[in-house]
């Protein structure tokens, strides 16, 4: 009876977190209940009950919704980690008893989703077929965030600055490549300089994406030009324009099918001592202790990556 007790207890409080959580992130009890399929008013109850037990008010109601105090956002902090955890428990006892299976969730910078994870994922799953993935593509700053929310278990971020509190797994320098269609003229070349491409129209990817940050640098110290004719915050958006024309764009060498062609797109280094390269970091929260599944990942996405430094 008493172990009956203790997994309702924690099931009871998992429960709660995952209120707590929703409530946070939806800013609204209605849109959180809708989530969660229970009514408003007992969402509602449940909050009440939960700041009456800690003697804290946990969110700030406004017009325009509601937000966590201060009280609030600790206990989101502890709520996330909590469950983070039990979902790691639940995986290395499913490991133990032979099941081989859960979840590996991933934050990632855009530039990776054309080519490198879905191979990696690929062959990670064929010796592996009981592990799924979540991959969340976004700028290099929200990586970061879903790793300190829990979101995630790894990052993979390019020209990130460090924090106190990521530990990098794994850092692979990366050069940027000047992408184009097959049929530009500057696909005959081997390796390219800056001003090479500068006599083209320009496709960038936008500043919340790593390598602008590194091309704005450059043409800040240079006396170059560029004339930019588009800018996105999407790699398939860069690739599909310059794939019709001959403006160049710019993306890392992991995430181009260097000096091949893919579905009408090449690419080539850009050697510019100005331009220099710039580190893949492949990071977790620091003191979190990864699931296993997550943990293997980084150790195969560790391989591809160094093999292809």
């Amino acid at each position: 009876m008493a172990q009956h007790s203790g997994r309702a207890m924690s099931l009871q409080y998992l429960r709660i977190f995952n209120y707590i959580d929703a409530i946070a992130r939806s800013g609204s009890i209605r849109k959180a209940a809708e989530a969660l399929f229970i009514t408003p008013s007992a969402l509602d109850r449940r909050l009440q009950d939960l700041e009456d037990d800690l003697g804290a008010v946990l969110f700030e109601r406004h017009a325009r919704g509601m937000r966590p105090t201060a009280a609030g956002e600790l206990f989101l902090k502890h709520a996330r980690h909590q469950r983070a955890d039990y979902e790691r428990l639940r995986t290395d006892i499913g490991h133990l008893q032979g099941l081989h299976r859960g979840t590996v969730n991933i934050a990632a910078s855009q530039a990776l989703a054309f080519s490198l994870f879905p191979d990696v994922i690929t062959q990670f799953r064929q010796g592996n077929p009981g592990i799924n993935f979540s991959v969340r593509i976004c700028d290099h700053t929200s990586v970061i965030q879903s790793l300190r929310d829990f979101e995630a278990d790894l990052g993979l971020v390019y020209n990130v600055q460090p924090s106190a509190d990521i530990s990098p797994l794994l850092e692979v320098e990366q050069r940027l490549c000047a992408v184009m269609a097959e049929s530009h003229p500057l696909a005959q070349q081997p390796d390219l300089r800056m001003r090479d491409c500068l006599r083209y129209p320009l496709a960038l990817p936008d500043v919340s994406l790593g390598g602008r940050m590194l091309l704005d640098a450059f043409f800040a110290r240079s006396s170059l030009s560029p004339n930019v004719v588009l800018e996105s915050n999407s790699f398939e958006m860069l690739r599909n324009f310059v794939r019709g024309n001959d403006a160049v764009s710019f993306q890392i060498q992991v995430g181009t099918a260097l000096a091949r062609v893919q579905d009408g797109v090449t690419a080539r280094h850009v050697d510019d001592r100005g331009l220099g390269s710039r580190p893949l970091t492949l990071a977790q929260l620091k003191g979190r202790h990864l699931p296993l599944p997550a943990m293997r990942f980084a150790q195969t996405l560790s391989e591809v990556l160094s093999e292809a430094e």
